[in-house]
């Protein structure tokens, strides 16, 4: 039945026949220049926020009404540092400091090549000097089943 419909609709591939270049109805051409990194959120995450706003976004959503967009933290308390104890040594957290770092959308983290690249990301940036405090809780969740028995036998 998947090979009917594969051949029907001119996708299904033999290599044992000649191939001919897939036909496309339309083509997009994407320039590379205009791609700008963000971030998700602050709470949603399809909340996308251009990188080099992120500082300034997220100082005005501390500030705003609560909603997507606001937390309604008053202005004197923006800037508040809680001190405390961990496992015997001292910490300190603000607004806005992580304190969760995950990989684990299921859009994403299905596709073992993808998670193979966060990991790799990750591990460039520790290479980097990036370090994570001791309080900061890092998840990795593939998203399917398929994925992690992938990553169980590597």
């Amino acid at each position: 039945m998947i090979e009917a419909y594969l051949r029907a609709n001119n996708m299904f591939v033999d290599c044992n026949e000649p191939q001919t270049g897939p036909v496309y109805s339309s083509d997009l051409e994407l320039d590379l220049t205009t791609v700008e990194p963000s971030v998700a959120g602050p709470k949603r995450p399809h909340d996308r926020v251009p990188l080099k706003e992120m500082k300034s976004d997220w100082h005005a959503c501390l500030g705003n009404e609560v909603g997507f967009k606001g937390y309604a933290v008053p202005k004197e308390q923006h800037n508040k540092i809680v001190k405390f104890d961990f496992h015997g040594q001292p910490a300190e957290i603000t607004h806005g400091s992580v304190v969760l770092a995950a990989v684990c959308s299921s859009t994403n983290s299905s596709n073992p090549s993808v998670m193979i690249g966060a990991g790799l990301v990750a591990k460039k940036a520790c290479e980097l000097g990036l370090e994570v405090k001791p309080w900061v809780k890092t998840s990795l969740a593939p998203g399917s089943l398929v994925v992690t028995k992938y990553l169980e036998h590597r």
